[in-house]
């Protein structure tokens, strides 16, 4: 805490000057990399960061992109969005709280470690509950095993007590609040009009030699992309996957051995108390027979209510194999005697029992048909990519050598690289691959092209048939689209001129209402508007503009409509009577965790200068190979 206070020194200062300022924002460390192979990426002191640990925040960030862009971008994109650097910072600041924790003794309780990993969505079933299956599966995509995340976790578990030790009672300024307020809280009336597309009449026809001007000058707007077509021939399950196939017996066969699968298991609320010891657990347990309730037990044991739920789980979602024998062996209601859990000797209580279910035979036997076929493709896959490869090596042509693998071939006519048609729509149904398109731009027609790989880890054979090179389209192919674009050019640009002329008289001394009679416009008024409001009735860059200058100001901006623009007279402004009235609690709690945020960086930067710090590029290399 010594160290907080010396960091936190002159902070007034630092907050006017800085209070918005991104937190871990990544730092310069070009003067730490150090050359070499290694099994971690960093290290700052004795505390390194595994290659693993690494690899699964790199694969939390990567889902995090897809999500955003409907699709797992490529390395060349999470360089641009910056993932290697926001990851490396990410882990060299947990590694300065992990470090800074072992040094002044921090820890935390296996119980209480327990009930963190059960908590993280990462590791639910869709019903919340902890799935163990997902846990390992989770860690297996990274080739983390579970000790190992369990050491990590219990590194975070003591960054976030340092990081609460730094932020507790940490709050918002009432000068920063009150700003705010007045700035949120402020409002305005105004007295505007509108000069629109309607207010200046009909545009009329161009010459034709404005219009080849005016095409002349904008030429590379109308030319048209290089065009390709060609053929795909996917090789996946899905694909390749023949429903007709697969028996009403092999369906039944399959329902009756993974019945599981088809409907809900068996769910019980659990509640658990952690001993410290085998005497402390038998003592409660002979309580417990003798009449003591649990609730009484765990207040003895000094135990949190909310420590002792797991929640409603299945026998897969307890996270200890001994814990969750022991839970599914209880009657509904009924406490059990010490087990010997992997946290230590405990004593659980099944509250609640959600009997498992089964769907019907008839609901599920079409999903079943599919799986069944994609699975019986599966294993036809590698005989057909050998029988095409085998084709095309012996001459045949790629549409021979797809038919004789029995793969189909889809056609693709006229597609630019980014993959819209002449059309200028997106391609709908073109195969997931973020290289296809890269590809078939690269090659030329009659090649017999590599194959390229699908993110479900599918095969892309690819034939490229015909090139239409780019070009400069005639004013003819594109007349009307040039028409309707100098129309709307030349409205937007009477409509501004007629707007000037109108701002120009106003501010000229002729009051507005006079400028807008003379001009056959009306004139409209806004009351008691906000930064916020004024939005929904005059535009955001009009109330932009409202709010710019004071009193009496006429400004003019683009208006609400489209192609419109707004002269605007500032009529009144009126502060807030209570600012703080005008700070919402979402803003309050935002600001107060930027302002956190910057305390915790203050905090780290000055902690980080404690102790060596070594990057290992190898190691991040290493690591990057560990990412699916």
């Amino acid at each position: 805490m010594n160290s907080l206070r010396r960091a936190a020194s002159g902070w007034t200062a630092k907050l006017l000057l800085g209070l918005l300022v991104v937190s871990f924002a990544v730092w310069g460390i070009g003067d730490v990399f150090r050359s070499g192979a290694s099994n971690a990426v960093l290290s700052v002191g004795e505390t390194s960061v595994p290659l693993q640990e690494y690899a699964l925040a790199y694969n939390q960030v990567r889902r995090s992109i897809a999500q955003q862009i409907g699709r797992v971008p490529t390395r060349e994109e999470t360089e641009m969005f910056g993932v290697d650097q926001g990851v490396l910072s990410q882990l060299l600041s947990g590694a300065v709280l992990t470090e800074q924790g072992r040094e002044i003794g921090l820890g935390l309780s296996k119980e209480r470690l327990a009930r963190l990993i059960a908590d993280d969505p990462s590791f639910q079933d869709a019903a919340g509950n902890f799935s163990r299956a997902q846990f390992r599966n989770a860690l297996a995509s990274v080739g983390l095993n579970e000790a190992n995340y369990i050491e990590s976790q219990q590194d975070a578990a003591t960054r976030t007590q340092i990081v609460d030790a730094v932020s507790n009672g940490v709050t918002l300024p009432t000068a920063f609040r009150d700003a705010m307020g007045l700035y949120n809280g402020e409002r305005r009336n105004i007295s505007y009009v509108v000069v629109g597309p309607d207010s200046v009449g009909p545009i009329a026809d161009p010459s034709e030699e404005t219009l080849t001007a005016y095409f002349d000058e904008n030429k590379e707007t109308y030319a048209a992309p290089e065009y390709r077509s060609f053929q795909v021939a996917e090789l996946t399950p899905e694909t390749m996957a023949d429903e007709a196939s697969v028996t009403e017996d092999a369906i039944k066969a399959d329902y009756e051995q993974f019945q599981s699968r088809y409907g809900t298991p068996e769910r019980r609320r659990v509640d658990q108390i952690v001993f410290q010891d085998q005497a402390a657990a038998d003592a409660a347990a002979e309580k417990l027979a003798n009449g003591a309730s649990f609730e009484e037990i765990a207040q003895d044991a000094g135990r949190n209510p909310a420590d002792l739920s797991l929640g409603l789980v299945t026998r897969d979602g307890l996270p200890d194999p001994a814990l969750a024998d022991a839970a599914f062996s209880l009657e509904s209601g009924a406490t059990s005697g010490v087990v010997d859990g992997r946290f230590g000797p405990t004593i659980l209580r099944v509250s609640e029992i959600q009997p498992a279910s089964v769907q019907p035979l008839e609901e599920v036997a079409p999903q079943i048909r599919r799986d069944l076929a994609i699975a019986n493709a599966a294993d036809t896959l590698n005989s057909a990519y050998d029988t095409y490869e085998d084709a095309r090596a012996g001459g045949a042509t790629f549409q021979e050598a797809a038919e004789r693998a029995g793969i189909p071939v889809k056609t693709y006519e006229g597609v630019d690289a980014q993959g819209r048609g002449k059309d200028g729509e997106r391609i709908a149904d073109l195969p997931d691959s973020n290289e296809l398109l890269g590809e078939v731009f690269q090659v030329e027609p009659g090649f017999d092209n590599a194959p390229l790989q699908t993110a479900g880890n599918g095969t892309l054979f690819f034939d490229v048939t015909e090139i239409e090179p780019a070009r400069d389209r005639t004013l003819d192919e594109v007349r009307d689209r040039v028409l309707a674009d100098w129309r709307a050019a030349e409205t937007e640009r009477v409509v501004g001129e007629r707007a000037k002329a109108v701002l120009d008289a106003a501010r000229g001394g002729t009051p507005l209402e006079n400028v807008a009679a003379e001009n056959d416009l009306t004139v409209q008024t806004a009351l008691g508007i906000t930064r916020q409001s004024g939005a929904s009735e005059i535009g955001r860059q009009a109330t932009e503009a409202a709010f710019s200058a004071g009193r009496g100001a006429i400004e003019e901006a683009e208006g609400r409509e489209s192609g419109s623009r707004i002269v605007l007279r500032i009529d009144e402004v009126a502060p807030p009577a209570s600012p703080a009235d005008n700070v919402t609690d979402s803003q309050r709690q935002q600001m107060a965790e930027r302002l956190t945020d910057d305390l915790l960086q203050s905090y780290v930067t000055r902690v980080r200068g404690e102790y060596p710090v070594q990057v290992y590029p190898a190691g991040i290399e290493a690591a990057k190979g560990l990412v699916r």
